[in-house]
């Protein structure tokens, strides 16, 4: 053999490969579109192992990197705004604050080619906006950054590590992006099915009834009946309050979606013109009221003992309240005991006087008393608000309360209900309630509500579920709350031995 090709031949043999050890905080991007806008973090992610991280490796009040080796990166491909402040398209180097007590601070800087805080320069700051740290229930061994909370108008970058999780709410200007595309796109469209698209967006998105069935209408005009698009048309009119019209253009929805054979638009539509129904019945509100208050407290024990309740109150983020309440009816007088994480918070209204405390102590900080309602008029209405929801559907006999003289048979939650509409007089309360009675034993089964400026479709409702025993009363086990707008949940509050 050639030496050259000898030498060739052995070469692999002659030359060691460098070796390089795995990361020990790999790099990491998450990206997301939202709206018009591509937002991307990267990051490099080290783990706990075994350590204190935060108040301990990473001292209270000091600089963080917000992850490990080179500066953590915030890119937009378009104008954003955090907190007061407009960012133009860009990368930016991400650090935060974090605190013991109190909120985080997310800071936004020019400087990008930084290693961790290595020649940080406050000067070069474009944002310092404070972020809610949340403890978790687990720990999380691996520093994380994702995307919530998604809607076209904006977004949350969430940072997830150790035992904390801090948001900073990112905001779009899609809405402004949306106007001036339509605008510049739709006169007119290339496809009336543009014209829908834009309805769509007004439907979806604040909503804003009259920009969408300006959209819809311009869509109708032009284009042929399909059963997806007549249906959103028909929820248009519905909510802008043209009724009538909106069911027929839903039951035209209906017959279409039958004809194409689309099994999930049919049962869609179907449950849609069941929720819009809303049937007079004869048996009086008095009536219903009266049998649901029996079905619930036999004895009509509410208004003459104290009651002890025990809450879990869970919420989507993971954490859990304990709370033990106890009700004075006939006196109006309460008491609440109440664990949020580390913090133990006391309330009392006994003998016509307030007191309150935070981890056993009386004197608290202006920061504190505000963050957990510890004043006078704090303390007054977490004592109606208890009150108030688990003395449902006693309640509904207080002074003040004005139940509307017509009870109706809704769905509510696919099930058919009794519905009973109550206002309040002005000192009493300014939202629209509305109640839903089971038609046989008249159990409380859930309510909603709306504040009367914001108008219907707004609030929340709230579903009810199980039974529990409070001495010899029956309430509700477990209530599930939820926005109305958008069906976000909201959390669980379920009373517990």
């Amino acid at each position: 053999m050639k030496p050259f090709l000898l030498l060739l031949t052995l070469l692999p043999f002659l030359v060691k490969a460098q070796f390089v050890a795995p990361d020990a905080s790999p790099a990491a991007t998450n990206a997301t579109n939202a709206g018009y806008t591509e937002l991307s973090v990267n990051y490099h992610r080290p783990d706990v192992r075994a350590r204190v991280i935060f108040g301990g490796l990473q001292p209270w009040g000091t600089l963080w990197r917000a992850g490990a080796n080179e500066n953590t990166l915030l890119t937009v491909d378009g104008p954003v705004t955090i907190g007061e402040t407009n960012l133009e398209k860009g990368t930016y180097s991400i650090y935060l604050i974090p605190e013991n007590k109190g909120d985080w601070t997310w800071i936004i800087n020019r400087a990008t080619n930084n290693w961790g805080t290595n020649d940080y320069t406050q000067s070069r700051d474009l944002v310092r906006q404070k972020g809610k740290a949340k403890r978790l229930p687990e720990r999380i061994e691996t520093l994380e950054y994702r995307w919530m909370n998604l809607s076209p108008q904006s977004v949350d970058l969430v940072m997830e590590w150790e035992w904390y999780r801090v948001t900073l709410t990112i905001k779009l200007p899609t809405d402004d992006q949306v106007a001036d595309r339509a605008a510049l796109q739709l006169n007119p469209a290339q496809d009336p099915d543009e014209y829908y698209s834009a309805a769509r967006y007004y439907l979806d998105n604040g909503p804003n009834l009259q920009k969408a069935k300006a959209w819809i209408d311009r869509w109708a005009s032009t284009s042929k009946e399909q059963f997806n698009r007549t249906r959103h048309q028909a929820i248009i009119e519905y909510q802008m309050g043209n009724k009538a019209k909106g069911k027929r253009l839903m039951e035209r929805s209906l017959e279409l979606a039958r004809e194409a054979k689309n099994d999930h638009y049919v049962r869609m539509n179907e449950q849609s013109l069941r929720d819009w129904t809303r049937d007079r019945v004869e048996i009086s509100t008095d009536s219903i009221l009266t049998r649901s208050i029996r079905y619930h407290d036999p004895e009509g024990t509410w208004a003459k003992r104290s009651h002890l309740i025990q809450l879990a109150e869970s919420r989507p983020d993971g954490t859990v309240r304990q709370t033990r309440l106890t009700f004075y009816p006939g006196s109006n007088e309460f008491e609440m005991q109440q664990t949020r994480g580390r913090d133990k918070i006391q309330m009392r209204f006994l003998n016509n006087s307030y007191s309150f405390s935070h981890q056993g102590r009386t004197e608290i900080s202006d920061e504190v008393a505000k963050k957990f309602r510890l004043t006078e008029e704090g303390t007054q209405w977490v004592r109606d608000y208890y009150t108030y929801l688990f003395g449902l559907p006693m309640k509904l006999r207080d002074e003040g309360t004005l139940i509307q003289p017509t009870a109706h048979k809704v769905w509510y939650d696919g099930r058919e209900m009794l519905e009973l509409e109550v206002h309040y007089t002005p000192e009493t309360g300014k939202d629209i309630w509305f109640f839903y009675f089971e038609p046989e034993t008249y159990a409380l089964s859930g309510y909603s509500f709306y504040h009367e400026k914001d108008g219907p479709g707004t609030g929340e409702y709230i579903l009810l579920e199980g039974e529990a025993s409070v001495g010899t009363m029956k309430l509700p086990a477990e209530r599930h709350w939820y926005f109305t707008k958008n069906k976000l949940y909201l959390g669980t509050d379920e009373i517990i031995d």
